[in-house]
């Protein structure tokens, strides 16, 4: 286990993409083939079916997302669910599309700077259909006073199968969640022993059990929570111990 300590005096300066080639890099696969989708599935109604919370929210679920699985995919990242307040994505965590701000958080302030290209990563969602008309998880909770970790936790009981047979596929060196309701979710399906609120969990790596091997976890931070003080505060020693345990595992 690599030191988890920001180095004296380390300092972070949000860096340029690099926008030297197209995407996808070479080496990315397409992900509409069998060999890359692994655990993705293309059809699943079991919620449908179940009709799980539909008292909660109008319309139908939609399952048209493609994972993003890199040359070398050593470390996996975890996502909610696809659905944003606006248009529509069809990569996880809209990595296909380098105009996103979500391109431009993952790729410019968390990959590039711990040493890792898209090369090295393979996405999922906990949750893989998006929900209808664009009404996110937070929006669909706040409307009927519940948290998004209540909501979503029925889908992910009906969608951690293909979770597991993902991380079964890949065996992750390094998964890294991406707020603090999959961050939750996780720790509580594996059992970790992390802390479960984000603000004490957030800025260190911790060493894992996924079924039958080890793992680094390393909880990151939705998008909008980078401008909340507590977390710009940590946010240099996340990436500082990010990147020594991206080394550690041998991935650069």
């Amino acid at each position: 286990m690599p030191s988890l300590r920001p180095a004296v005096g380390q300092s972070y300066n949000e860096p340029e993409i690099d926008k030297s080639s197209d995407f996808p890099p070479p080496g990315v696969q397409d992900c509409a083939s069998k060999e890359c989708r692994m655990g993705f599935p293309r059809d699943c109604d079991i919620c449908v079916r179940a009709k799980i919370n539909t008292h909660l929210f109008d319309g139908s679920l939609e399952l048209d997302l493609r994972p993003i699985k890199g040359a070398n995919p050593l470390v996996m990242l975890v996502g909610q669910d696809p659905t944003i307040t606006k248009g529509k994505i069809y990569t996880v965590l809209d990595l296909e599309n380098r105009n996103s701000s979500l391109y431009k958080y993952i790729v410019g302030e968390i990959l590039q700077p711990t040493g890792l290209k898209i090369d090295n990563i393979y996405t999922t969602d906990l949750v893989k259909c998006r929900f209808p008309n664009n009404q996110t998880p937070k929006i669909i909770s706040e409307s009927h006073n519940v948290t998004i970790k209540e909501f979503l936790t029925p889908f992910f009981f009906n969608c951690r199968q293909w979770l597991f047979q993902e991380l079964r596929d890949f065996r992750p060196k390094i998964i890294i969640s991406f707020g603090e309701p999959v961050h939750q979710l996780l720790v509580e399906e594996f059992g970790w022993p992390v802390p479960i609120r984000m603000k004490d969990a957030f800025s260190n790596v911790y060493s894992v059990l996924v079924f039958d091997h080890s793992t680094y976890y390393a909880p990151c931070i939705h998008i909008n929570s980078k401008r909340q003080p507590h977390y710009r505060e940590l946010w240099n020693k996340f990436i500082q111990s990010l990147r020594e345990t991206v080394i550690a595992a041998r991935i650069i």
